[in-house]
């Protein structure tokens, strides 16, 4: 406990410094020097919640790479390389930095179009509307919200498993100094702390790495059968690649920092140094799983109980130092990832809250009554979670969930950065997404209740088919069709769209364009008019 809290007060202490700066600005707002950002909003309040066009590369790099790195990489990389070899280790690492490929040519696209955003549902709704937003802002708060609760789950379940104490010792303090800090100082905490964790997460993993790979004994025949190529493996290399491709470019903090660079070059180059961080350290995670197995299969000829734990099964073999490293990683690795999940869910309400335009105090207020709200519901969802063994390790399953639902709106929505996709193609397209993957579970299992419960990719729920989640073959096929099902449709909706409106717009123009013809006088009227002019002929 006491290294929880250490690494939490020195957050908490940098979290302050940040929280001068947004304060300087507020101080300022309330001084009768008006300072306007954002549609007349206060700077101070745009400060806390979008730090906007403040941060240099090097901040954005160890803030991408800390925010990342989540604590369910110590339990999923090693677990994704027991069960996928190579080709799931590969995958696993190519999948997580991919988002931020995207990114690097997305973010500045989006910022050309609309600079003056939060977060990514702020141009959305600029570009295709109300009902579309509240689409995409639902599955960005749920998939964000999971993983929120995915990351306090692996804090429970990282105190349990290392030193047999009660989850909520640890869970509780992380959850509530994280939130304390990013209520006082908004987003610039979360950037702040992540620098400083950056730098620490890359010293704990290069010594507890190194420590894994020590005093090893693997038996060459052991590492052959773990260190594979085979077919399973390469559909896990598909599926993350789909799946966190489409999850990572919903995630509101990404985006958040997107807004925060301090331009389109500087973005690109901390998407590259974040991307050069985060990838070694998959490879080399997915590695002390494959090698932990290897190992139970050299030494007691089967492998080990728990695949999640393969990463702390090798360091259990070294002195309590390196376990004590290994708890403050993944500390910080909370840490990183639960502040910025914290003000990811908060910024898809940002702009909604500034353009109130109440005082800045007032914004501030309703922003950290957000973040309790959230925070509270996710703390009893984890706390559960623990108790749970299936819940508790199917970290891997609970991000699947949101992923799929994620990538089902991915294609439709980027398609808004061409001229073609309108608001019913887009609406379109997501709803396709859905109704693929309840369709698809239909007709495998026959009932409809097999088609809702395909959505968890029947990792959860009453049909227990023999292969589920990442290892079933199916989830490979409704990750790789998925993307194309939704643009396909988002294409036809969009241009059957286009083309009714031009015949309309044609056809009102010929209407308008119609010579105004007078209707035509009746027979009796005709003789009326007729008899006076002809009875003046005759006078003539």
């Amino acid at each position: 406990m006491v290294i929880v809290y250490a690494v939490l007060v020195v957050c908490a202490a940098v979290a302050c410094a940040a929280a001068r700066m947004v304060y300087r600005e507020l101080k300022a707002d309330g001084d009768g020097e008006p300072k306007e950002s954002v549609d007349g909003v206060s700077k101070g309040a745009d400060y806390w919640y979008s730090a906007r066009r403040s941060q240099g590369w090097v901040s954005l790099g160890l803030s991408f790479f800390a925010s990342s790195m989540g604590a369910w990489v110590l339990f999923a990389a090693p677990e994704v390389g027991i069960y996928s070899g190579w080709w799931g280790t590969l995958g696993y690492a190519f999948a997580t930095v991919a988002p931020f490929g995207a990114v690097a040519i997305l973010g500045p696209a989006v910022l050309s179009r609309f600079s003056e955003g939060f977060c990514l549902t702020d141009w959305v709704r600029e570009r295709f509307g109300r009902a579309t937003q509240a689409w995409v802002a639902i599955i960005s708060l749920f998939y964000m919200w999971i993983a929120l609760v995915a990351e306090l789950t692996s804090m429970g379940n990282l105190i349990a498993s290392m030193a047999g104490l009660d989850p909520l010792h640890a869970l509780l303090p992380v959850s509530i100094a994280t939130m304390l800090y990013t209520s006082l100082a908004g987003l610039p905490a979360s950037i702040w702390t992540d620098r400083l964790q950056g730098v620490t997460m890359t010293g704990f993993i290069i010594v507890t790495v190194i420590a894994c790979f020590s005093s090893l004994k693997v038996g060459n025949g052991e590492w052959r059968s773990v260190a594979t190529w085979n077919d399973k493996g390469f559909e896990s290399f598909v599926t993350l690649i789909f799946a966190i491709i489409g999850a990572g470019l919903f995630d509101m903090g990404t985006w958040q920092r997107v807004y925060a660079a301090s331009g389109p070059d500087t973005l690109r180059k901390g998407c590259a140094f974040g991307t050069a961080l985060i990838f070694p350290t998959m490879i080399l995670f997915g590695l002390t799983g494959m090698l932990a197995q290897a190992q139970a299969l050299t030494t007691t000829g089967k492998g080990i109980a728990v695949p999640a734990l393969g990463y702390f099964d090798l360091l259990g073999m070294q002195s309590s130092g390196f376990s004590g490293l290994a708890f403050a990683l993944g500390v910080c690795m909370v840490a990183s990832s639960v502040d910025s999940l914290q003000t990811g869910l908060l910024s898809v309400l940002s702009r909604e809250i500034l353009a109130k335009k109440l005082s800045p105090t007032k914004s501030l207020v309703l922003g950290q009554l957000f973040l309790v709200v959230v925070n509270v519901v996710a703390i009893i969802v984890a706390v559960e979670g623990t108790k749970n063994p299936e819940l508790g390790t199917g970290i891997i399953n609970l991000f699947l969930i949101a992923d799929l639902l994620a990538l089902s709106i991915a294609v439709p929505v980027f398609m808004g950065l061409g001229s073609l996709a309108t608001e019913a193609g887009a609406l379109a397209g997501c709803a396709s997404g859905l109704l693929f993957i309840m369709g698809f579970g239909w007709v495998e299992f026959g009932t409809f209740m097999a088609g809702l419960e395909m959505v968890t990719l029947m990792a959860f729920g009453n049909v227990k088919p023999p292969e589920m989640g990442l290892g079933a073959s199916r989830t490979c096929i409704i990750f790789f069709l998925l993307p194309a099902v939704t643009g396909v449709v988002t294409y036809v909706v969009s241009w059957m769209d286009r083309v009714a409106t031009m015949f309309s717009a044609n056809g009102l123009k010929g209407e308008a364009e119609k010579p105004v013809v007078a209707p035509a006088a009746s027979t009796s009227e005709a003789e009326k008019t007729a008899a006076p002019a002809a009875g003046e002929e005759a006078k003539v």
